[in-house]
Formats: C-alpha cells, sequence, structure tokens
C-alpha cells in the first residue's frame, strides 16, 4: 500500500510540475528534440541550439520562481515567462553564427547556467521568515541525489531491456540507446526533479516543515562520517602547508586545487550541517569557516604569485573569483547566524556575471593578460625589436616556459593572430622554434637542477615525409604507447602477437609464446629526439630519423614513430610498425 500511495505522490508530482513549470518543459522538449537530431545524424549549428535551449531552461525556471515569490496576478507569470524566452533568444545571437567549436562559449553557458541555478535556489528564500537559504539548498542537495539514483535505475533497466531485445530477438541501430538515454537524461530525469520542488507559497507549514528536516541517514552520513573526514583532511592540509611552506610552495601546481577544493567541501557541508541540531554540527559550524577563511587567504596568495610569473589565464581568473566568494561566505558563516548564509547567493550571482560580462570577462583578461605578458618577456630579452620577433636560445629557462605557455594558450583560445608581432599564418607547431629561437618548453623540474627541462617531445614531418613502400611487407599495424603501465599484447594475426613491453621493446611471437624478433627503441627514440635538439625544428622530425628496421634470419620489422614525448622517465607515443615474414 505504501508503494501503491508512494507511486501516486510521484506521478501527481509530475503532473503537477508539467502545469507549474510550463515554458520550462518546451525548452527541455526543444533539447530532446536537438539530441535527438545530433544522435540521429549530425547537424550544423547544434551546440548554437542547445546553448540557448539549456539557457532558456533555467531562465524559465527562475521566471516561475520569480513569479511564486513575488508576484500574484497570472498575468505576471506570462510576463516573466516571456521575458526569459527573450532572453534565451537574446542570448543565441551572441552566440557564434558559423559551425566552428570554440570553448569559450561552453564555458560561458556553463557559468550563466550555474548562476541561473544559485537563483533558483536562493529567490524562494528571500525575506523569508518560512525558508531559510541553507534549508532550501538542503532540499535541492536532496532532489539532485533522488533523481540521479532514479535516472541510473531507469537507465541500468533500460539497458538491460534494450540489450535482452537485441541479443534474443532482433537487431536494431545501436543509436536506439542513445535516444534511450537522452530521453532519460533531458526529459525524465529534469522533470522528476522539478516535481520534488515545493511551492511554498501553497504548502502547509507542517509539509514545509517535513521537506527541510533531514533524513536519518543522511544525518548520520553528515555527523559521524563527513564531518570527521573533513577534519582528517583539513589536519593533513595543514600538515602540508606547514611542511613546505618556503620556497616553489607558493608556486606549486598542487597548492591552488588542493585550497579551492577544500573551500568548497566546507561551504557545501556548512549548508547542510546548518540543518543539523548536533553538537559535532554547531562544532563544525563555528571552527571550520575560521580555519577556511585562512585557507582561503593562503590561496589568493599563491594564485596571485602565479599571476606575477605567468600572467593571467581563464582558469586563474576564476580561482581568484572564487577566492573572492569564499572570503565573503567564510565572513558571513563565522561572524553571522546561520539564518544569513543566503547573503552567499547574491555574491555568487554577482561574480558570475562579472565572469562572463564583456571586456571584463574571463576571456578577454585572460587574453590581454597572455598579449601583455608574452610582449613583456620578449621585450625583457631583447628579442622584440621594430615590432619584430628576434629568435634567442640563450634566454633563462623560466621565461621560456613563460614564452611557450603563453604561446600556446592564445593559440588554443585562437588569438594568436591578434598578436601583431608574430609572423601571419603562425602555427605554434611548425613555426615555434624557428620564430623565437627554442623548442617549446611547458615546465621545469627541480629535480633535474635548476630550471631544468621536464620532458622532450617529437613529431613526425608528414610534409616532408614521402612515402614509405610496403612491398613484401605482411603487416602494417598502428600501436599506441600511451597508458602502457604493463605488458601489453596486440594481435597480429591469427598464429602472431606484438608484445608491447616496458614502452620501449616490441616483442613479436607465436601463439605459444615463442620469440621471433624482439626490436630494441631506445636507439630510435633517441635519434628522434636528438635530431629535434640538433637542427633546431622544433618537435618536427624528418622520416629518417622517425623511421628504423631490424631484423633477423626468421622476420624484418620496421618502426615508423609520428609521435613521441618522454616525461620524467616515462615514454609515450604513436607508432607504425611494418612486419614481413620471412
Amino acid at each position: 500500500m505504501n508503494i501503491l500511495n508512494s507511486f501516486k505522490k510521484g506521478v501527481t508530482g509530475i503532473v503537477q510540475s508539467l502545469s507549474r513549470y510550463p515554458v520550462t518543459i518546451l525548452w527541455l522538449l526543444v533539447v530532446a528534440t536537438l539530441n535527438a537530431m545530433q544522435i540521429q545524424n549530425d547537424f550544423d549549428l547544434y551546440s548554437r541550439w542547445l546553448y540557448t535551449a539549456l539557457t532558456g531552461v533555467m531562465l524559465a525556471a527562475v521566471a516561475q520562481h520569480l513569479y511564486e515569490h513575488f508576484f500574484v496576478k497570472e498575468n505576471n507569470r506570462w510576463l516573466l515567462a516571456f521575458l526569459a524566452v527573450v532572453l534565451a533568444i537574446l542570448y543565441y545571437f551572441s552566440l557564434p553564427s558559423n559551425n566552428q567549436y570554440d570553448l569559450i562559449y561552453p564555458i560561458r553557458t556553463i557559468v550563466l547556467l550555474f548562476a541561473l541555478f544559485i537563483a533558483f535556489i536562493w529567490i524562494p528564500t528571500i525575506k523569508s521568515d518560512r525558508l531559510y537559504f541553507h534549508s532550501n539548498f538542503l532540499i535541492i542537495f536532496e532532489s539532485v541525489m533522488m533523481t540521479f539514483l532514479m535516472a541510473v535505475v531507469l537507465s541500468i533497466g533500460v539497458s538491460a531491456i534494450l540489450g535482452s531485445v537485441d541479443f534474443l530477438l532482433f537487431n536494431f541501430d545501436s543509436r536506439v540507446y542513445g535516444h534511450a538515454f537522452n530521453i532519460i537524461g533531458t526529459l525524465f530525469a529534469p522533470i522528476y526533479f522539478l516535481s520534488l520542488i515545493p511551492n511554498y507559497k501553497k504548502t502547509n507549514p507542517t509539509d514545509a516543515d517535513h521537506a527541510t528536516k533531514v533524513p536519518r541517514f543522511l544525518e548520520i552520513l553528515l555527523v559521524y562520517i563527513v564531518i570527521p573526514l573533513v577534519a582528517i583532511y583539513t589536519l593533513v592540509l595543514t600538515a602540508y602547508v606547514v611542511l613546505n611552506i618556503g620556497g616553489e610552495f607558493w608556486t606549486n601546481n598542487l597548492l591552488e586545487p588542493l585550497l579551492v577544493s577544500y573551500a568548497i567541501i566546507v561551504i557545501v557541508v556548512y549548508l547542510l550541517v546548518c540543518n543539523i541540531d548536533h553538537k559535532y554540527s554547531r562544532l563544525f559550524r563555528r571552527i571550520f569557516p575560521k580555519i577556511m577563511l585562512v585557507v582561503v587567504l593562503f590561496q589568493t596568495a599563491a594564485s596571485i604569485l602565479r599571476i606575477q610569473n605567468l600572467g593571467i589565464t581563464h582558469g586563474r581568473y576564476y580561482v581568484i573569483l572564487f577566492g573572492i566568494f569564499a572570503t565573503v561566505a567564510a565572513i558571513i558563516f563565522s561572524f553571522f547566524p546561520k539564518e544569513r548564509s543566503g547573503w552567499i547567493a547574491p555574491v555568487l550571482i554577482a561574480l558570475s556575471l562579472i565572469s562572463v560580462a564583456p571586456v571584463i570577462d574571463a576571456f578577454s583578461v585572460g587574453r590581454g593578460s597572455q598579449q601583455n605578458l608574452l610582449e613583456r618577456k620578449l621585450q625583457e630579452n631583447d628579442m622584440l625589436v621594430a615590432d619584430e620577433i628576434v629568435p634567442n636560445s640563450q634566454i633563462p629557462l623560466e621565461d621560456k616556459v613563460a614564452i611557450t605557455k603563453s604561446v600556446d594558450y592564445l593559440t588554443v583560445w585562437g588569438d594568436v593572430d591578434q598578436v601583431s608581432f608574430l609572423p601571419d599564418n603562425f602555427d605554434i607547431y611548425s613555426d615555434f622554434n624557428e620564430v623565437f629561437g627554442f623548442n617549446m618548453i611547458y615546465s621545469v623540474s627541480p629535480d633535474d637542477g635548476p630550471f631544468a627541462p621536464e620532458g622532450r617531445f617529437v613529431y613526425l614531418d608528414w610534409e616532408g615525409a614521402g612515402s614509405v613502400s610496403l612491398e613484401g611487407a605482411d603487416y602494417l599495424l598502428k600501436v599506441s604507447l600511451y597508458n602502457n603501465e604493463e605488458n601489453r599484447s596486440q594481435k597480429v594475426s591469427e598464429d602472431l602477437n606484438l608484445i608491447i613491453e616496458d614502452a620501449d621493446s616490441l616483442i613479436l611471437e607465436n601463439n605459444s609464446g615463442t620469440q621471433i624478433l624482439r626490436f630494441e627503441m631506445q636507439q630510435l627514440f633517441e635519434k628522434a629526439f636528438s635530431e629535434a635538439d640538433e637542427t633546431q625544428k622544433g618537435g618536427n622530425v624528418t622520416l629518417e630519423s622517425m623511421m628504423e628496421t631490424q631484423e633477423n634470419e626468421q622476420a624484418k620489422m620496421t618502426v615508423i614513430i609520428t609521435q613521441l614525448e618522454e616525461y620524467n622517465d616515462v615514454t609515450n607515443g604513436e607508432l607504425f610498425v611494418i612486419i614481413t615474414i620471412k
């Protein structure tokens, strides 16, 4: 009977969500349709339409919460819904009209969706004496977890059914799986999630209090598992900071992600335990926000030092913004009652919008910072004369790293053409060494002495490679050396296997394990790296230095390297293997 009542309640909630969020549901149908079209056959401007529809989903949901919290008349509801649609359409025209993929737009869309989601949580709690931000955060958290669980269970069930039909009855197009998961992920899951969100103006106080009550399981999980784990993590982080406080600690790549992740954990746990009246939760609320404040100051100092050395990137921009937000959050959590926790929401929304606003957004600031850093490093080393670059291989290694990373960043984000002193049609992989006078260097390792390179890399110069004769050859294989932590076997034929041993030896053997030919690649690797160093062509190396043949009375093997990387004595790469059986 309880199961039947729960089912009826769930169906009723879904039906009510359809009438409560009609515009949101329509946008979800658009998202599902776009995904279905993409699954069936790739089409142009999929990303542009998808980002618009997703933004429309969240704008419509936020508009509904604004209506429920601040308005009464039905006309206001449809006016807000109309404004939400207009904003989504305007966002469509802010996206690129061509089909060129650019990372800026998905990141910008994700930030906007995040800001809208925070507004979705915060709006029902504004000046409310029935619902606080931390209480609604708990409701949203539980709803997300429940939705995720339902979606996973449903996905597993649908996969099992489709797999059984495909195996036992008849075969069907594998895209059916994609369509099924699309319906679950873009229609069922969001609608089910919306059905779990209470309308507090229509919910009686008893049901509202029940909705904000922490389930016993979650309470035990937070009080007796999560809080002790956070305490232990705090001790480990503190020990790491104390033991490594000097020297290069402040510019260590590990510092920023460690401190940022710690602040995120404390904020989330704080908002959840605000709903629990327990001595451990009270102790957590009293102590850990103050610890987080100290941690955030460390993180901000580390970020500023990295900016001085390597300039601002969009990632470091967001780290700085998060540091500002976390500082404000730590102050609010430390010195104000828990009922004021909602003050962090407008701060987070404002910082998110700033990060995507024209001129001051993360990408414009990152682009300008990297261009200025590149120009400054060239001028400091007398490599920029009359707006032209003068190659110089004798500059400090840390400057080589800074120049490499700046040029790489500008290339990745499509801004390299805007740098006036770089040659027209500059290509970082083929032209870098010729323009700057040294190979690209991305990092340094103190273990090899002051500012010693951490790794080497080479690529086959395909344009000048010409052709390789396969006359008399029996097999041609493509072999990957990536993630080759242990010996790996690759099938050559029914009778032959190729063993990749420690990423520097190839062993041809038959099914009984008898070795036919062993190819030692270390000499070939060194030849390839040596040409890159001697000719100073950057990573591009001729076919002659990337190819070698070894043979015995039973077989002949020719290896052609297409790309090769060596970092901290670990070799990765890709190569072609030509095998001839005598």
